[in-house]
């Protein structure tokens, strides 16, 4: 939705969200910087899965297929503009090569490509340093706040400035993290048992059963445990309760946290199940590892060892 600008009869076609759920992405007409701040979410863009962890941000525009499969704790802002808010000849029909445009004005198309010409290995989303969300943070926090307040009639140049600030800043990032080959295809990207592995690595506290996975890569149950099985020589649900318990080995050695606790934020709903998993799977129980866990080795699926 455009803004309407009070000082004059026209409108703006920029928009912020400053609580952004992520399940109206991506905006008709628009391109979007959509800032990911805190806790984390899984989406299928373009037909492929990517886990959002924060802080990321994701330059994306109406090209984009966006599905929202699920969000932890999830906090995030956006800044949604018409190419042309940038550059009065800067339009969607004309961000192809193949259109002519004046020489003057083709570096300003070539940053907006990582909002429009994503592949199967890049969907225009970046993590982020502590540095560069800060700074990213920033820059939103201002244009937010202007976009809001209109504070006099100037207030679209002020936004036109600070987004080409951090239009800018992102493009640096996209150019360095080209040079060093982060968006050259990888075939794990698209393999589903490794989908699976990683989505159970960021979701591991939530209630996973296969359905879930299955629903996540599009295969059958049996499909989904054969390929998982043939990467890495166990099913889905062993793998995720291998994994539960680990994390609740490093919870045990580096927390006070109490049993009841830990069990809870590994996934178990109920503490008698954790101590009895752990016990059978590790050889020996909870509380007798919390006692000295620096005599112990770590878990790899097997029960552990006395050093």
């Amino acid at each position: 939705m455009a803004q309407k600008d009070r000082h004059k009869d026209r409108t703006i076609p920029i928009d912020f969200t400053f609580y952004d759920a992520l399940n109206e992405i991506p905006k008709k007409d628009r391109c979007s910087v959509v800032l990911i701040s805190c806790g984390n979410a899984t989406i299928k863009i373009n037909n492929s899965i990517r886990l959002l962890n924060s802080p990321c941000v994701m330059c994306i525009s109406h090209y984009d297929n966006i599905e929202l499969i699920s969000s932890d704790h999830l906090s995030a802002k956006a800044f949604h503009f018409d190419p042309h808010f940038i550059k009065a000849c800067l339009c969607f029909d004309n961000l192809e090569d193949s259109v002519e445009i004046e020489p003057e004005y083709a570096y300003d198309r070539e940053k907006l490509y990582m909002f429009t010409k994503h592949h199967k290995s890049f969907h225009g989303i970046f993590s982020l340093t502590p540095q560069n969300y800060i700074h990213i943070n920033e820059l939103l926090l201002m244009i937010g706040a202007e976009t809001f307040s209109q504070s006099d009639t100037f207030w679209t140049c002020r936004i036109r400035r600070m987004l080409l600030r951090l239009i800018n800043y992102i493009f640096d990032l996209y150019v360095d993290q080209r040079k060093l080959k982060f968006f050259e295809p990888v075939a794990s990207n698209t393999n589903e048992a490794t989908i699976c592995a990683e989505y159970i690595h960021a979701h591991y506290a939530e209630d996973i059963n296969l359905n879930t996975l299955c629903e996540l890569v599009s295969l059958n149950r049996t499909s989904l445990t054969n390929r998982f099985k043939e990467q890495f020589f166990c099913t889905c649900m062993e793998y995720l309760l291998n994994y539960r318990l680990k994390i609740s080995q490093e919870l045990l050695a580096n927390t006070n946290m109490s049993i009841d606790e830990i069990a809870l934020s590994c996934g178990f709903n109920y503490t008698s199940y954790f101590v009895k998993q752990f016990s059978a799977k590790l050889g020996i129980t909870p509380s007798a590892y919390r006692k000295a866990p620096l005599s112990y080795s770590a878990y790899d699926g097997k029960p552990i060892k006395e050093l």
